[in-house]
């Protein structure tokens, strides 16, 4: 991958936090919203350059361990929007 190191150490904070938080979450519902959130900050900090592939790695990290896909994954593969005024 082919990002600057702090988004990787992030990028892989990330998956290493995946598998601990859904074996803790009592329902996938609960988990998608800061998840969402936690992704889309890192994303943020991209540069143009780097987006894709980080990307691409939050979206493998979740195949391989998310039990239940939101549907805003199953669409696009894409975040979802966030409301204005939302970091």
């Amino acid at each position: 991958m082919n990002v600057r190191l702090e988004i990787k150490v992030q990028l892989d904070a990330l998956a290493d936090m995946l598998v601990h938080w859904l074996a803790q979450v009592r329902h996938p519902a609960q988990f998608w919203p800061q998840f969402e959130l936690l992704a889309a900050e890192i994303l943020d900090q991209c540069e143009h350059v780097e987006r894709d592939q980080a990307h691409a790695y939050i979206q493998a990290m979740l195949k391989r361990h998310a039990p239940e896909l939101p549907p805003w994954h199953q669409r696009d593969h894409r975040l979802p929007p966030r409301a204005p005024g939302e970091r």
